[in-house]
Order: structure tokens, then C-alpha cells, then sequence
């Protein structure tokens, strides 16, 4: 499952960013992973941000989640610099 919502400032609260989409959550069940499903999910996710017209997306994640630092890191997402008590910005270009 994955969800996506327009990039906003004030984090998260203002106004919606224009050419901004936000990856507010991709879950694959843990008895489902290596299988290759996230990568498809966010592939997925990745396509449909392109053709609704947005050239950046964003997410956070806890910076513990090696696990999903790689799949974002596969998929061209890097750190912004910006981050929490426990969790870290990432970003790619569209």
C-alpha cells in the first residue's frame, strides 16, 4: 500500500507546494519482503507523481529503517539534510 499527498510547507500544514507530492506511506507486510514488492509500489507511485505533473517528491523515514533507506536510496532518494528526533528527510527529482 502506498500513499501519496500534495508537498506543503510549514511542515505539512501550509499551503500546498506547486510541482510537490509527498510519500506519506508505502507498507508491504514483512512476511512479504524481498519479494520485490516495495519496489514495484513505489515505481508505481513514482509514475503516477510524474503523470499528475510533479517534479519532486519528498518523504521522511525513522533513520533506523535501514530497510527502507535502501529501497529510496535505489530509487534515486537521497537526504535533504532535514530531520527530527528520530527520523530523516528524503528527496528525488521527477
Amino acid at each position: 500500500m502506498a500513499v501519496v499527498s500534495p508537498l506543503r510547507g510549514e511542515s505539512g500544514a501550509g499551503p500546498a507546494i506547486e510541482g510537490g507530492c509527498f510519500l506519506n506511506l508505502l507498507y508491504v507486510l514483512p512476511e512479504r519482503w524481498g519479494e520485490g514488492i516495495g519496489g514495484l509500489l513505489l515505481d508505481e507511485v513514482l509514475a503516477e507523481a510524474t503523470r499528475r505533473g510533479c517534479s519532486r517528491i519528498h518523504l521522511w523515514t525513522d533513520e533506523d529503517n535501514e530497510h527502507s533507506q535502501r529501497l529510496y536510496a535505489r530509487h534515486g532518494f537521497s537526504r535533504t539534510g532535514r530531520a527530527g528526533e528520530i527520523e530523516a528527510e528524503w528527496a528525488r527529482e521527477l
